[in-house]
């Protein structure tokens, strides 16, 4: 798998658009697809990527697909189209967060078409998809990932192989239990915090100097000190998504899943106020 072949993207969106843009400026050939929303895909197709309209000539003119999408029920619809389809020898890196039973099966679909399937979920957020500083974390077979980091090289900082297909899943979504977790205590602080009558600033200069130093207490404090909440970019819609996906992983861990039950009923009270689209940090809006 040559580094510098035309590569296919699907899923340009708040992760996506960076990944391109760095494939772009490797000197890859990069086809890329819209869904919703154009804003992304006219400023790449400005940028020198090329718009293909539908997912069979995406198919027809791409030995290497990388996906970035919401959620594996979206992942698995686009596979479905996409591995009768794909020429033998062809590749699908899958950087969408998903279930295990997902990448175990399109895993299996995929060998049966002769085509290679690698999982490849992603640590670090939207600024980390421009500044080309992502993680990797690739679950596929072990003659394949060579080929998988030449691939994504361009975008990610650091790429590690865990080990066979659901390796990936499993660690992502272990890694977003971390993360997630994280920043729902640093709401969590900041609102109880302002609840009795503790000054933000103050407050954060001094936990930042702590143990609850976080990468996620640096992205929501201060902007909610500013006055905005839009420091942590994950929706709570998606929050719910990744909280059930980890439920569904964790289910027999005991204390790790009752926490996540806690968690992902705070995220669904949430959506119920009407905050389903709104990002994580939103939550502190009007404490």
């Amino acid at each position: 798998m040559d580094q510098n072949k035309k590569i296919g993207f699907i899923g340009a969106g708040i992760m996506g658009q960076g990944m391109v843009l760095n494939l772009l400026k490797a000197g890859n050939d990069v086809n890329i697809i819209a869904n919703k929303n154009r804003r992304p895909i006219e400023e790449l197709i400005a940028l020198g990527a090329n718009e293909v309209i539908s997912l069979p000539k995406m198919a027809a003119s791409c030995s290497t697909i990388i996906l970035c999408l919401p959620s594996s029920q979206i992942s698995m619809s686009v596979c479905n189209i996409l591995i009768p389809i794909l020429e033998p020898k062809s590749i699908i890196i899958d950087c969408t967060t998903n279930e295990l039973d997902t990448v175990e099966e399109l895993y299996k679909k995929a060998k049966a078409a002769k085509i290679s399937y690698a999982e490849a979920p992603l640590t670090g957020g939207q600024q980390q998809s421009k500044d080309a500083s992502l993680g990797a974390i690739i679950g596929c077979d072990k003659d394949d990932f060579e080929g998988v980091k030449n691939i994504l090289s361009p975008c990610c900082e650091q790429i590690e192989r865990l080990g066979e297909i659901g390796m990936g899943a499993k660690t992502k979504l272990i890694s977003n239990f971390l993360a997630l977790g994280t920043a729902t205590l640093v709401i969590e602080a900041m609102k109880v915090a302002k609840q009795n009558g503790v000054n933000w600033e103050k407050f954060y200069k001094l936990a930042s100097k702590g143990s609850g130093h976080s990468m996620s207490l640096d992205r929501i404090a201060p902007k909610a000190i500013e006055g905005t909440h839009d420091g942590y970019v994950f929706t709570i819609k998606n929050t719910i998504k990744d909280m059930e996906y980890i439920l569904s992983l964790l289910d027999d861990q005991g204390d790790a899943a009752a926490i996540t039950e806690i968690f992902l009923e705070i995220y669904k009270n949430a959506a119920d106020n009407g905050m389903k689209n709104s990002f994580l940090s939103s939550r502190l809006k009007n404490i």
